[in-house]
């Protein structure tokens, strides 16, 4: 049912890949994205190239960028403006479509309801642009005991645009899943960002989801 459907991918440094995130043959306004994984960290142990092989997808457009923010519409780097180029240079449009950002929001205290706004706004981009698409919200983890709160007024944020946005859109929720407090902490390079098996266990909660969604 999935496989060689075009998947697009808009994401933060986690997404993120030398190569392939600002990879202008796949789309011209990508080619300065700033990255944040890069050999010798394995591509194939990212957790989106995971569900890449896991699934048979293929790559359509990556365009994350390390250290960006979703919020931001003055900003063309943030992640509502750059929902507008998801699809490649020769005008293939994805299928199936990951956003997987907000961390950087939550980190620099950028205001809850800019954030709700722009998320949806971003949610509302996509529906418009790629109608056909379906969409996979990925929240944000409990990581942190100081941010939990606010995590989840973020993630209640994304729950109502994915609502809000039709049935073409879920969430896979990495707040509730095994991945928080200090197993995420264990399970990144720096606090932060994945090490090979926080991208595996990512994978494997967004691989549940998608499997439960899809029937398969």
């Amino acid at each position: 049912m999935l496989k060689d459907k075009k998947l697009s991918i808009l994401g933060d440094s986690i997404s993120t890949y030398q190569g392939v995130s600002n990879d202008a043959s796949a789309n011209s306004t990508i080619f300065i994205n700033p990255y944040y994984y890069r050999d010798p960290f394995p591509l194939e142990k990212t957790y989106w190239k995971r569900l890449i092989d896991t699934f048979g997808f293929t790559l359509c457009v990556n365009n994350s960028w390390s250290g960006g923010n979703l919020s931001g519409r003055d900003d063309s780097t943030s992640g509502v403006n750059r929902a507008n180029h998801l699809s490649r240079e020769s005008g293939e449009k994805p299928d199936f479509i990951i956003v997987f950002m907000g961390m950087n929001d939550l980190g620099r205290n950028i205001d809850a309801n800019i954030f709700a706004s722009d998320y949806e706004r971003t949610l509302m981009t996509i529906k418009e642009k790629y109608p056909s698409a379906t969409v996979c919200c990925i929240n944000l983890p409990d990581r942190d005991i100081y941010l939990k709160e606010r995590a989840e007024i973020f993630n209640n944020a994304i729950e109502n645009a994915v609502n809000l946005a039709g049935e073409n859109f879920f969430i896979v929720d990495l707040f509730h899943s095994r991945l928080n407090g200090d197993f995420y902490y264990m399970n990144t390079c720096d606090g932060l960002h994945p090490d090979e098996d926080g991208m595996r266990i990512i994978a494997e909660i967004a691989e549940e989801t998608i499997r439960s969604k899809f029937n398969l």
